[in-house]
């Protein structure tokens, strides 16, 4: 096997990966009218539907929100560690069902403590947006 064969397609790949992006930004260039850059609409901050921007960028959030998203995270990698534990289960046996179920068992207490600490009461939270 001679040396061209292996780089040949490589560098076809790299060469395709740097033309398409600039293609496709001159392609947008030459098509676009260049009258939109003047259009004093279109360069105004736009942020989450608002038209003006409300408050300032150093303003203090609550905690919960932060513990809101820290519980969506672990409970998003949750489902990540039980789908392949799923599969292995099928060829392991009752020793992964052993592991499976301690790894339930914590996530359990996690969801029991912030059940107690009454984290999950949007009602809560909801006062706070306003």
């Amino acid at each position: 096997m001679e040396i061209f064969d292996i780089f040949f397609p490589i560098f076809v790949l790299g060469l395709m990966a740097v033309a398409v992006p600039f293609g496709m930004m001159f392609a947008n260039w030459v098509l676009s009218p260049q009258t939109q850059l003047k259009n004093k609409v279109k360069t105004d901050a736009y942020e989450c539907g608002l038209s003006k921007v409300i408050g300032s960028a150093s303003e203090r959030f609550p905690v919960k929100y932060y513990v809101v998203a820290m519980l969506f995270l672990v409970f998003d990698l949750e489902v990540a560690f039980l789908y392949p534990l799923a599969i292995e289960f099928l060829h392991g046996g009752w020793d992964l069902f052993i592991i499976l179920m301690v790894f339930l068992l914590i996530l359990e207490a996690g969801y029991l403590y912030i059940l107690r600490k009454d984290v999950l009461n949007w009602s809560k939270i909801s006062d706070r947006i306003e």
